[in-house]
């Protein structure tokens, strides 16, 4: 099967499909080298909210991969964003790392330390220092009014050794302690493809996702009527297709693969 030459824009996951942790997934910069050479549009879209734009420029680039600030888009991004917009200067409660704190600083959020207890919001992202009191903290402000916010709803996340609970896993601590579910803006809700498409000019029309997630990656992809392939290097593999509705266009062994059929689509006359 081979993806029509319509499609121009390039929306790739990261974790999964380009690396693991620091380790490049094989054919990862080939394939991105290659996107540019064809001159498609490439657009980094990835659920994890621990880097900032600009360390994820610096990982990818520490891999053979160039990509600029303004084809980074994660998830810490766009749940700054629509809060910025939504409250500009709000008072948050932040459970992450670096990269969503950059994120939210740089919009003009005022992120506290607590007690007191009194913020307008709760947002949580990974964590790999999450513990009892970050979800002790999290749950009395948000039973004291806060609105609850998640960057992504991944139960989990990929490392060169295995996999580690996610952002998911956290914000199902804090739901359960807090009786209150989360407003979650990452793949697959709406809010991730919208700002997306905003900010690059993207025609859905002209648009692939590459992905290794069914129920993130996919999942938007078919929500919203984007072609959409299954890398099988990160987290979802063939025998995962039977449990789940969302149904990727194509499935790839890996990006090595994918490059060989752009290569043949190509050359097809």
């Amino acid at each position: 099967m081979f993806v029509d030459r319509r499609y121009r824009n390039f929306i790739i996951d990261m974790d999964g499909v380009i690396y693991r942790g620091n380790t490049p997934l094989p054919h990862s910069a080939e394939f991105i080298n290659f996107l540019r050479e064809i001159d498609a549009k490439v657009v980094f879209f990835s659920n994890n909210s621990t880097l900032s734009r600009k360390q994820y420029v610096e990982k990818l680039s520490n891999m053979g991969i160039k990509a600029r600030e303004e084809e980074i888009v994660s998830s810490g991004l766009i749940t700054a964003y629509c809060l910025s917009k939504e409250n500009p200067g709000a008072s948050l409660y932040v459970i992450g790392e670096e990269g969503l704190r950059e994120e939210l600083g740089q919009r003009g959020m005022n992120l506290v330390e607590v007690p007191p207890y009194q913020v307008d919001g709760v947002v949580v992202g990974m964590d790999r220092q999450f513990n009892f009191k970050k979800m002790s903290n999290a749950m009395r402000c948000i039973l004291n009014g806060a609105s609850f916010y998640g960057t992504n709803p991944d139960p989990s996340f990929p490392t060169e050794d295995g996999f580690i609970p996610g952002c998911g896993a956290i914000l199902a601590s804090i739901e359960v302690s807090s009786g209150v579910k989360p407003r979650v803006f990452g793949k697959p809700y709406p809010e991730s493809l919208q700002f997306l498409l905003e900010i690059t000019g993207f025609e859905k029309e002209e648009t692939v996702i590459v992905g290794d997630r069914l129920d993130t990656d996919i999942k938007l992809a078919e929500d919203f009527g984007l072609f959409s392939i299954l890398v099988l290097t990160g987290v979802s593999k063939k025998e995962d297709l039977a449990h789940f509705s969302a149904r990727p266009d194509m499935v790839v062994e890996n990006l090595g693969v994918l490059k060989e059929l752009l290569s043949q689509n190509r050359e097809v006359k």
